[in-house]
């Protein structure tokens, strides 16, 4: 069977009345902004030009009176369209999209932003990745307000409506008025002609008239275009909230190696004493005994201490710098590990100590899921770029998802402007490197 042409009756009769439909639903969504300013644009100006009405001031005064009256009435347009939009854009926009993908197959992807989590610092203040506040319940409002309405998405889907209100919107608009104003006239026994020419115009333009979507969507529906410096800006603030975060899971780590570990030992150490030195003349051997547990409890103390300022910036590494330090990782490792260096100075502190902690987080996700029997720790440094690869024999299937070792690792790199390379197919092996740009002392 031959396709059905457009002067096909039917086929001519479903277009016009799916253009129809289509231009009721694109009116719909894009009318808001210019029902906003028309409607505040005339309440203001029937307000604003009373004030001159009636003045007899020579003309230029009336002149500069009309053009602040005017001015104002632009402001009052603006603040409304601008209240409306952060809490209509997104919604019209969805909805706009959707009817691009559906009628034009016009796919436009975007992401808005999410609201990040809530960290609590060592003082007591709660983070919601831009400002501290006294309660969690506040910082997890202000994460959602600021989610929500500083998303660059979201900002332009404004410009999407203002742009489709002077485009979209009348193209899809024309039809429907000239269905209604030719029907009007056609009530009107001398301007029945006219009426009947109207409407079959407004007929004739509506398989058309919402067809202006297309272009318009691709330009302002997809996601927002971004600057070199804009994304860069944007990356800089994802690094600074993930620090910040950071710092405060660190302070906590301390905190409560501080508080569950040396802190109760000294305190256990302090009873001892004091029940020692009440026994020192009536039982001496017992003081003694006491005083041997003290000494012991001590040493555990001690070592816990020296354990956590190792955590914190061990002393092989300020002392001797990174290459012994890895090397003095290596020894305490559970597997066997060989270092190789081809670094001929020492880098800057913050780099040394960013590439030995992520070198150190790669070793202990090798122990723990693995399954190797080798490990390889390759240092080299060229063209400026501090480079350190770790390659095991083990299982493979290593990747960076959201949360992991690794994406906490990719993420520290990335705020020395550094990379985070994985080759980690599935059966191994897994190779590992991560880069820093610096300059060696």
């Amino acid at each position: 069977m031959s396709r059905p042409s457009m002067s096909n009756p039917l086929r001519w009769g479903a277009a016009v009345g799916t253009g129809l439909y289509r231009s009721v639903v694109l009116t719909g969504l894009t009318c808001l902004v210019a029902v906003v300013a028309v409607a505040v644009g005339w309440a203001g100006s029937a307000l604003a030009f009373s004030w001159s009405d009636g003045m007899t001031a020579p003309l230029p005064v009336r002149a500069l009176a009309v053009f602040g009256e005017t001015l104002l009435v632009a402001l009052w347009v603006a603040v409304a369209v601008w209240t409306v939009h952060p809490l209509t854009s997104r919604a019209l926009a969805r909805g706009a999209r959707r009817c691009a993908a559906d009628w034009l197959g016009l796919e436009l992807e975007v992401t808005y932003r999410q609201v990040p989590p809530v960290t609590r610092m060592a003082t007591g203040f709660w983070w919601d990745g831009h400002e501290y506040h006294k309660s969690e319940r506040e910082a997890r409002r202000r994460a959602r307000i600021h989610a929500r309405f500083h998303d660059p998405q979201l900002h332009w889907d404004g410009v999407w409506m203002l742009a489709a209100s002077a485009t979209v919107l009348p193209a899809a608009a024309l039809p429907l008025l000239a269905l209604g104003y030719g029907a009007y006239t056609a009530t009107t026994p001398d301007l029945a002609g006219l009426g009947a020419a109207v409407i079959a115009a407004g007929l004739v333009a509506a398989p058309f008239g919402w067809r202006v979507l297309g272009p318009v969507g691709r330009r302002f529906l997809g996601p927002v275009p971004s600057t070199r410096l804009g994304r860069r800006v944007e990356e800089l603030e994802a690094i600074r909230a993930d620090l910040t975060q950071t710092q405060a899971a660190e302070l906590e780590r301390i905190e409560r190696g501080l508080h569950d570990g040396a802190q109760a030992r000294l305190v256990a150490m302090g009873m001892s004493m004091g029940a020692a030195e009440q026994l020192v003349d009536t039982n001496p051997e017992a003081a003694k005994a006491i005083l041997a547990d003290a000494r012991a409890t001590s040493a555990t103390a001690l070592a816990e201490l020296r354990s956590l300022v190792r955590g914190i910036n061990p002393p092989v590494l300020a002392e001797r710098g990174l290459v012994d330090a890895l090397r003095a990782l290596a020894l305490d490792a559970s597997i066997e590990v060989d270092v190789h260096s081809r670094v001929p100075a020492r880098p800057e502190r913050p780099v040394e100590s960013a590439v030995y902690f992520s070198v150190a987080e790669l070793l202990a996700n090798v122990a723990k899921h693995a399954q190797a029997d080798r490990v390889t720790i390759e240092l080299s440094y060229a063209t400026r770029m501090l480079t350190a690869t770790v390659s095991d024999d083990g299982i493979g299937g290593a990747a960076a998802s959201t949360g992991s070792g690794l994406s906490g690792i990719e993420r520290r790199m990335a705020a020395f402007g550094g990379r985070l390379e994985i080759d980690s197919p599935a059966g191994g092996p897994t190779r590992i490197t991560v880069a820093v740009p610096c300059e060696l002392s």
